[in-house]
């Protein structure tokens, strides 16, 4: 028996913490924690929207192929059970061309699970018939709706018709023919994996149809093309929404609905439980659109009409039910079931004061604050509370709550920055200021200049000459005359998020004390040229004294030497 963990689960290093599989969740089966998102196997009921619109690829299937291939390998007699829906998957008129490419892949026999179908509605028409139009009727054709039900509307059990699925009809059927078999059911959904999960499982393994795509390109077998006379049978129509009931023989004081799609299915839920319905057969469908709108082939996004189409014709006559055409198969295998298979955990409520606390650590304090923008996933930011009070959701899961306490950290290390930032985007218009750039610019309120051009403030010149050039890296100086205050500037260039970063530092002191010493030296220069000048003076001032002196002594000498040579005379 089948652990439902092992049917879907996520792929950790894949899961990016978007919350997509939680939003889309209809009955919010998955908890994040440690960021990471984890099914709830009690609450799960393998809708597989998770898997649909998973963005990373994060889900992990079951994938049984492995098991068949040994089980063809051991020679055992593998039969498979293809669901009605083929017709519409694999574009083909009738089951032979698939049956050939079964076969090739090894299969023993190959059947059409609409025979299952056909058994199923014969019962549903006693059941029908045996309450005698006094209860309520609700289908458990589709493995899905079952779950729900079971999981999370116990209330509703006794609603449930009491017949074997397609899957599980046509098992037991094939079983009675083929007791030595292995059974395989080919499904446009994995859903049917959860009824594996039960007692008696009926078949041996489930494949989803695009499974087995893969496994037919890998083995490069391919369905033939070409023109065969389509056969037709009623129990086929079980493909599509009303599709069961189109196939059923209606009672005149019976009243028989067809509702499809999850957000419906719950809606009608809803409103059966307030009771008050009767005579009433309800065919309730999980996926918009019946299983040809299945997870199969939501993932290759075929043409819907042409699905539509190909199921009709294979199925009516003249766009009308035929019930003598038909399988028309003999009901020797019992078709009852019984439900209640999950027990539902008994919730604990949360109390208003718990969900005011929790709403109070998200940073929301009134009706105001909440926004319930749906990011994390849940409807409602106490239905988020909520669920963080029941262990499924994480405080950081508030992207609003988040983003303001990343904005207040960010803003905190910011203004604790030791230097001027200014931050403009890319029209050159002011985004950020931190606490020192307010200080400078006398801004009391900074909203005053955010969004108002950088050039407001300061030259604007290097900002314009860094997108004009597409530079990366720019620095240069400026005078504020305003503030009467030097900056060295360097600006980056952010590409990514389309902005520019300018970092500052005041530099006025060190100009001024350059100031300082540029005055100094000129003054020393000045004081230098008037002392040689006055050297100078001197020096001329002592050299005229020596001309005059050697003149007179030249004249004192000449009459001295004039006076001894006459007197030697």
């Amino acid at each position: 028996m089948l652990n439902q963990k092992e049917i879907l689960q996520f792929r950790k290093v894949n899961c990016k913490n978007c919350y997509k599989c939680v939003r889309y969740c209809p009955v919010k089966a998955i908890k994040i924690r440690n960021h990471q998102a984890q099914i709830i196997e009690s609450q799960c009921i393998l809708c597989e929207k998770c898997t649909v619109i998973c963005p990373q690829n994060a889900k992990v299937e079951l994938n049984l192929i492995s098991n068949i291939k040994k089980w063809i390998a051991e020679e055992k007699q593998v039969i498979a059970s293809v669901h009605p829906a083929y017709l519409a998957k694999f574009a083909v008129p009738g089951f032979f061309r698939l049956e050939a490419a079964l076969k090739q892949l090894g299969f023993a026999e190959a059947f059409e699970a609409a025979q299952g179908a056909y058994l199923m509605k014969k019962q549903y028409e006693k059941v029908i018939l045996e309450r005698n139009f006094q209860k309520m009727t609700i289908s458990s054709a589709c493995p899905v709706i079952v779950q729900l039900v079971e999981k999370h509307y116990p209330d509703l059990l006794e609603y449930l018709a009491p017949v074997l699925s397609m899957m599980q009809s046509h098992g037991k059927y094939l079983r009675s023919k083929y007791p030595d078999a292995k059974i395989v059911y080919i499904s446009p959904c994995m859903s049917s994996m959860s009824e594996l999960q039960e007692e008696t499982p009926y078949v041996d393994a489930v494949i989803t149809f695009h499974q087995l795509n893969e496994w037919m390109d890998k083995e490069q077998v391919s369905i033939s093309r070409d023109e065969v006379y389509p056969d037709r049978y009623l129990s086929r129509i079980t493909a599509l929404p009303e599709g069961l009931s189109c196939a059923m023989r209606h009672e005149n004081q019976e009243c028989y609905l067809s509702i499809h799609g999850m957000d419906n299915c719950k809606q009608i839920l809803d409103e059966l439980q307030n009771g008050g319905y009767e005579n009433c057969f309800i065919e309730l469908s999980a996926c918009l659109n019946g299983c040809i709108g299945g997870p199969s082939f939501q993932q290759e996004h075929g043409k819907l009409l042409d699905a539509i189409l190909s199921i009709r014709n294979a199925s009516l006559k003249n766009g009308m039910p035929d019930y003598e055409q038909d399988y028309n198969l003999e009901e020797t295998v019992d078709l009852t079931r019984t439900f209640g298979h999950y027990q539902k955990k008994q919730e604990e409520l949360v109390s208003e004061e718990e969900i005011r606390d929790i709403l109070a650590k998200m940073g929301k304090f009134s009706k105001e604050d909440e926004l319930n923008c749906g990011a994390c996933g849940y409807n409602t930011c106490r239905e988020k509370a909520i669920a963080i009070r029941e262990n499924k959701a994480e405080i950081s899961m508030c992207i609003p709550y988040m983003r303001e306490r990343q904005e207040n950290f960010s803003n905190k290390i910011v203004n604790a920055m030791p230097g001027i930032l200014v931050t403009v985007d890319y029209h050159l218009n002011v985004i950020q200021l931190n606490q020192e750039a307010r200080n400078l610019f006398d801004i009391k309120h900074q909203k005053k200049i955010i969004g108002s051009p950088v050039s407001e403030i300061m030259d604007d010149f290097i900002f314009a000459n860094l997108l004009a050039f597409e530079k990366n890296l720019s620095n240069d100086q400026i005078y504020l005359e305003d503030q009467k205050r030097y900056l060295d500037r360097v600006v980056t260039n952010d590409k990514k998020n389309q902005m520019i970063l300018c970092v500052m530092k005041d530099v006025t002191c060190e100009m001024e004390q350059q100031k300082k010493i540029r005055n100094a030296q000129v003054e020393a220069a000045k004081m230098a040229d008037k002392l040689v000048e006055e050297q100078l003076k001197i020096v001329h001032q002592i050299a005229g004294l020596l001309g005059e002196t050697a003149a007179d002594t030249k004249v004192a000498v000449e009459e001295l030497k004039n006076t001894i040579l006459q007197e030697r005379k």
